[in-house]
């Protein structure tokens, strides 16, 4: 029997115009392919000489396309992957270097993915080739993640694993440079979200909360000042550092109960995650607070953000005061729905994620309205009765942490 040593955390470089030197060293000596996002293609300039270069429009990455780059990989001999982009593409080529050297593996949990939400992966025969991550957003740690969403006719699932941590992960301060001051902050949200979201679990190592407290206030520092180079750089340390320290030991799986909402309403409206994100969270986060121990626990929350804003001027209640934060920073919420969307983003919630689901264990299609109805919707959003109508399922596309503009 073939035994896959777990990985180690990925290997992490930070600072500015690194990348070329940094992915030169890591994919030394080896056939290399380059995934660029489509809109991004001038930085795949002077990354070597790869033996394939692909340009990935997050847009319509999908399953299939996972396929294909495996595919495409593995009949040119591709040995090692440098990926820029969103979380998008840094998620598609984590799952598509697996079925590089385990195909089987692949073609099975992509097969898997069609009819669960979280698929865990068994050990491959053989090692997933290494993937050198190189994110141009920040808050979505996938450079650092063993998590990778995948998009497929039925929705974004979850394909969970060491095989899918990036082995390495290049911060440049270069590729923040041109994010809007929003996105960047969104991307603040993202990762506190990430961190607070675990804390709503009963469980807690006392290590685990100090080290998210601490990390947990210096995104919010970051988010609250101006912004420049040097403080973008460090959103994109602390958020790959919710990976990487042990903010998360010791959680229980699925915590973060607002993620499951969010995912379902981008993927009927048609918006990007931190915007259902944004609108759904502070009405999660207040039926813990009334005691509804199936969304989390309570006093853990109402305890980390207690610490988390003490010097912020912010709500101490938890609800409130993540709705305050979303309205000091300005991020855009996501477009009311109508009926019908209400109740496909619910049904979906259920069907997917809760009754006997680990992630919204117990919770009903009922339930999940009930939030929705009180969700914080944007009330004059751009086109928003186009957007709140659900499109096909096969061309809907989840936005992450800024792969759409």
């Amino acid at each position: 029997m073939t035994v896959v040593a777990p990985r180690r955390r990925s290997t992490l470089v930070a600072g500015s115009s690194i990348t070329r030197a940094a992915c030169a060293e890591a994919t030394a000596g080896r056939r290399t392919a380059v995934v660029v996002d489509a809109r991004l293609a001038s930085l795949a300039d002077g990354l070597g000489r790869p033996v394939d270069l692909v340009s990935l429009d997050p847009r319509t990455a999908d399953a299939a396309t996972v396929a294909a780059l495996a595919s495409r990989w593995r009949r040119k001999r591709v040995q090692a992957v440098v990926a820029v982009g969103g979380g998008t593409v840094l998620d598609a080529a984590a799952v598509a270097a697996i079925g590089v050297a385990a195909p089987a593996t692949l073609a099975w949990a992509l097969e898997r993915a069609e009819r669960v939400a979280v698929v865990p992966l068994p050990a491959p025969e053989r090692a997933a080739i290494d993937v050198v991550a190189v994110p141009t957003t920040v808050g979505t740690s996938a450079e650092s993640n063993a998590v990778a969403v995948v998009r497929t006719v039925h929705g974004h699932r979850l394909i969970v694993g060491e095989a899918v941590r990036p082995r390495h992960a290049v911060l440049d301060a270069v590729h923040y440079a041109s994010l809007s001051a929003r996105d960047v902050r969104a991307g603040c949200l993202e990762a506190i979200l990430r961190l607070a979201g675990a804390c709503t679990a009963a469980r807690a190592h006392p290590r685990a909360n100090a080290h998210a407290v601490a990390i947990a206030r210096a995104l919010l520092a970051l988010g609250d000042s101006g912004l420049p180079p040097a403080s973008r750089l460090r959103v994109a340390r602390w958020s790959a550092a919710t990976q990487r320290s042990a903010a998360l030991r010791g959680r229980a799986p699925f915590s973060p109960r607002h993620w499951y909402l969010a995912n379902e309403v981008s993927f009927v409206a048609r918006t990007t995650k931190m915007r259902a994100t944004a609108s759904v969270v502070s009405r999660v986060w207040q039926r813990i607070e009334d005691g509804d121990t199936r969304w989390g626990s309570s006093g853990p929350l109402e305890a980390f953000w207690r610490e988390v804003v003490r010097d912020a001027r912010l709500p101490l209640a938890p609800a409130a005061g993540i709705e305050a934060l979303v309205a000091r920073w300005g991020l855009p919420l996501a477009p009311r729905p109508d009926a019908d969307a209400l109740t496909s983003m619910a049904v979906r919630a259920e069907r997917w994620w809760g009754g006997r689901g680990p992630a919204l264990k117990g919770l009903t299609a009922l339930d999940v309205r009930d939030v929705l109805e009180g969700a914080w919707w944007d009330p004059n959003p751009p086109g928003a009765l186009r957007e709140s109508r659900p499109r096909p399922l096969a061309n809907t596309l989840e936005a992450r942490g800024g792969d759409e503009s």
